[in-house]
């Protein structure tokens, strides 16, 4: 009986994971979905359809932040501690290499900016600001899934008040919102060899790139 209730549970939480899925598939897709649309040659009389799918495909990131935030805190506080966890490793983790490329283009445009030519120290700055704009709207859209395990953990006693208010703030700070789920994780002792794995890649992923720079500035200097 006990574990028909839970399949029961799972199948009707199951959505969660939908929403968590799709949250992470228009961020790394919205910006190319809109572009292509946006490129079609269609007839005068579609032009204005094929714009606004553009535009909204473009607003998607938004409008699944202001959802996942009325979603969550509504009919998401019936989900489960764990499966609110499981959502919100899947978008944490999930966006790593999202924000990942966002650096890496951030600082593609930041050189770009000290460069002789008059156009690219204008485009640099103004990317720069594009990228950030659009980082910090996937990152506040991201958040619900976190905060809402979050609350739910210091409500069933897993985690004290100061923990959970310190991580939740922490998930409006780009790097600490995926650091803090991190501990959360290993405290909750689940997908312990996940996270390890990841946090092993990023911090050798980090020493390279920290090796590259110094590298870098020796070769220029000798």
């Amino acid at each position: 009986m006990e574990k028909n209730e839970k399949n029961e549970k799972s199948k009707k939480t199951s959505w969660v994971y939908v929403l968590s899925v799709v949250y992470v598939i228009v961020a790394y897709t919205f910006f190319f979905i809109s572009g292509y649309i946006n490129q079609l040659e269609l007839p005068d009389n579609l032009v204005s359809a094929r714009n606004t799918l553009a535009w909204i495909f473009l607003c998607l990131p938004i409008i699944l932040c202001v959802s996942n935030y009325i979603i969550m805190f509504t009919i998401g506080k019936k989900v489960e501690r764990k499966t609110l966890l499981n959502c919100a490793i899947l978008v944490k983790y999930g966006l790593i290499p999202f924000y990942i490329l966002g650096a890496i283009l951030i600082l593609m445009f930041l050189l770009f900016s000290f460069t002789p030519v008059p156009f690219m120290i204008f485009v640099g700055p103004y990317m720069i600001f594009v990228l950030n704009v659009i980082g910090w709207v996937i990152l506040i859209g991201s958040a619900p899934f976190a905060i809402a395990y979050i609350m739910k953990s210091h409500k069933e006693g897993i985690h004290g008040k100061a923990l959970s208010i310190i991580t939740g703030i922490l998930q409006f700070v780009f790097a600490f919102d995926v650091i803090s789920i991190m501990i959360l994780t290993v405290k909750e002792k689940r997908w312990k060899k996940l996270t390890f794995t990841i946090l092993a890649l990023l911090l050798t992923l980090l020493f390279a790139c920290i090796i590259g720079f110094i590298t870098l500035i020796l070769v220029t200097i000798f």
